[in-house]
C-alpha cells in the first residue's frame, strides 16, 4: 500500500512538472510573439522619423553659375592690355555660354597701343563667353579720351569691330559744352567719329559768336 501511494505521488510530481513545462513553453512563445511584434513596431516608427527629417528641395539648379565679389578682370593683347573691367559683384554662368552678369560695371578702355581711350561707367553689364561683346545698362556713363561725355540708357560695345551703338536716346556732350540728343547711336570706340540715327536735338553755346568767327560745331 505504501509503494503505491508513494509511485502515485511520483507520478503526479513528473505530471505537474510536465505541465509546468508546458506552461512555461507557452509564455517563451508568448514574449518571443511579443518581442518581435515590439522590434517590428520601433524599426517602422525609426524609419518614418528619419523620413521626416530628411528635407526634401522641390527647387532644382537648372543651370550652375559661379558668384565673383570685388572682381577685377583684364584682358591682354599680347603685353598690351584691351580693357579693365571692375565690378562689386559678377555672376559667371557655368554653361556653354559662359556670359558674365556685372554690376556695377566700371570698364577702362585701351587702343591697340595700349593707350586709354575712354572710361564707362554703368549699374549693370553683361559680356558674352569670348569677352568681346558687352552691354552696359542703367546709368550708363562714358567719358573719351578727347573730352567726350555720353549719357545713355544702354549701349553695346563690340570690341571685335571697334564699335559702340545703342538703339535708345543717347545724350553727347562735346569738350566745347555743345550738348546733342539723338535716339539710336554709332560710333568708334574711342568716339573719335560718331552718328545719331534719328530725332536729333542740340544746345550750342555761344552760337552766334562761334558761327560769326567760323568756329566748328563739334
Amino acid at each position: 500500500m505504501t509503494q503505491n501511494i508513494a509511485r502515485f505521488l511520483i507520478l503526479r510530481i513528473i505530471y505537474n512538472m510536465k505541465l509546468q513545462i508546458k506552461i512555461m513553453k507557452k509564455e517563451i512563445e508568448f514574449f518571443r510573439y511579443f518581442f518581435t511584434i515590439a522590434l517590428i513596431t520601433v524599426c517602422a516608427v525609426g524609419c518614418s522619423q528619419k523620413k521626416e527629417v530628411i528635407p526634401v528641395s522641390n527647387v532644382s539648379i537648372k543651370t550652375p553659375f559661379q558668384e565673383l565679389d570685388s572682381t577685377v578682370m583684364c584682358s591682354y593683347n599680347g603685353s598690351k592690355k584691351n580693357w579693365i573691367l571692375e565690378a562689386d559683384h559678377i555672376v559667371k554662368v557655368l554653361a556653354d555660354t559662359g556670359h558674365i552678369l556685372a554690376n556695377p560695371v566700371k570698364i577702362t578702355v585701351f587702343d591697340s597701343l595700349g593707350k586709354q581711350t575712354s572710361k564707362v561707367l554703368s549699374d549693370s553689364g553683361s559680356a558674352d563667353a569670348s569677352m568681346q561683346v558687352f552691354t552696359v545698362w542703367g546709368n550708363v556713363f562714358v567719358k573719351a579720351q578727347n573730352g567726350i561725355t555720353v549719357k545713355a540708357k544702354r549701349l553695346d560695345w563690340n570690341q571685335k569691330t571697334h564699335r559702340v551703338k545703342s538703339n535708345d536716346c543717347v545724350q553727347l556732350t562735346t569738350l566745347k559744352g555743345d550738348v546733342l540728343r539723338g535716339v539710336g547711336l554709332d560710333a568708334e570706340e574711342d568716339f573719335s567719329t560718331w552718328r545719331f540715327l534719328h530725332d536729333v536735338s542740340g544746345r550750342f553755346p555761344n552760337f552766334r559768336e562761334r558761327a560769326e568767327k567760323g568756329g566748328e560745331f563739334d
